[in-house]
């Protein structure tokens, strides 16, 4: 009886660690699920594929006469926007139809239709469309643009309207993001009846900064966004610096609250840069041409000739963590516009693909556009943490 005893004991004992163990194990378990829990972010990433100017010009459309594929262009890049949610870049030709004429010379461009078709193939989800070539065919112009991009693709365009929307919304992942787009003016002068059509961020009369009307732009978007990015046509040509009126306008959007700022205008690419204290804006001053086809233009210079020739594609990262808009992964490419020595057979080709039979045989080869030219010139301008 007292050895049984014993045995029972022994049993108990037995059971009682296990459960111990088995509670203890559980409570671990239980603890480090809320830890995870705690520590995940609220909202999955948002991959962004960034683009500067789609400047369209006469040379490429000389050698789609003669046969080229418009289509081979963009081989070599249309992967890159095929991973993202969202792309963006900047029009900068008028699309035209059947009644507008053209033209890819003179600082004049409206370009045939199937630009528009050549361009919609990137899978792109947001264009701006104000810049100083806006109005190279008036209003019927940017009515042709706009029809354009509405009726035959689903790409989304800000900076110009027939209407009062001056901001475009996507919203991908459960977050919400939010499209503005401003122009310092542009080449054809706007009657001030039909101004209303274009959003620029001074008046090209008195040159007067509307910071009222961003503000409250800005503020009336910030009611129902999470992240707001603002398209900016802004600077000088043919520099690798931003401007003081660039600074002091990014530090304004900063100060309302503007997440990202994304620039063109200059043909050449420019800084990117962190700004603001309380709150952060990363701004890209100008991601240069995205495409292109002057060989030579008459005010650049060899030094921005060949800088002419090149883009950045940028990459990044947003997600709302905490109640908190987080960016990050920021990266970028450049992106080399390659035409031969008889200017025929264009192709955008990344850097990283830019091998010596393309430096060898671009048209500008001769004119010192090498490799070596491209590499230096973006670890000039693009800082290491953005390369």
């Amino acid at each position: 009886m007292k050895k049984k005893k014993v045995i029972f004991l022994s049993f108990l004992l037995i059971g009682l660690l296990v459960g111990v163990f088995v509670f203890q194990d559980q409570k671990k378990s239980a603890k480090e699920a809320n830890s995870f829990k705690e520590n995940k972010p609220n909202g999955e990433e948002v991959n962004l594929t960034l683009v500067g100017d789609f400047l369209f010009e006469e040379p490429f459309y000389n050698s789609v006469r003669l046969g080229d594929d418009p289509y081979n262009y963009f081989a070599k890049v249309k992967d890159y926007f095929l991973d993202d949610d969202i792309s963006v870049g900047n029009m900068e030709v008028v699309i035209g139809n059947d009644n507008l004429e053209v033209s890819g010379t003179g600082f004049n461009f409206c370009a045939p239709k199937y630009v528009g078709d050549l361009v919609s193939s990137l899978s792109l989800e947001v264009l701006g469309t104000t810049n100083n070539h806006t109005y190279d065919r008036g209003l019927a112009g940017i009515k042709s643009t706009l029809d354009y991009f509405k009726n035959n693709t689903n790409i989304l365009t800000v900076g110009t309207t027939l209407d009062d929307n001056y901001y475009v919304v996507k919203e991908v992942k459960g977050l919400k993001i939010e499209f503005l787009a401003y122009g310092y003016g542009t080449n054809q002068k706007v009657p001030e009846d039909e101004r209303k059509y274009v959003s620029l961020f001074k008046d090209p009369d008195t040159k007067e900064i509307f910071y009222e009307k961003m503000e409250s732009d800005v503020t009336e978007l910030k009611k129902k966004a999470d992240v707001i990015i603002v398209l900016m046509h802004w600077g000088t040509e043919f520099t690798y610096e931003e401007t003081e009126e660039q600074q002091s306008l990014a530090r304004f959007l900063n100060s309302l609250g503007v997440q990202v700022i994304v620039g063109s205008h200059s043909h050449s690419i420019e800084p990117i840069k962190w700004i603001g204290e309380e709150n952060k804006t990363l701004v890209f001053y100008s991601l240069g041409n995205f495409t292109s086809a002057d060989e030579d233009v008459s005010r650049a210079g060899e030094e921005f000739d060949n800088a002419y020739q090149v883009g950045l594609l940028a990459k990044l990262k947003i997600l709302k963590e905490n109640n908190e808009i987080v960016i990050k992964d920021i990266k970028t490419e450049p992106i080399v516009n390659y035409y031969d020595a008889n200017f025929r057979h264009f192709e955008l080709i990344p850097y990283s693909l830019y091998n010596a039979d393309y430096e060898k045989t671009h048209y500008r080869y001769n004119q010192n556009f090498t490799r070596d030219f491209i590499k230096r010139m973006y670890e000039k301008v693009i800082a290491p943490e953005f390369r």
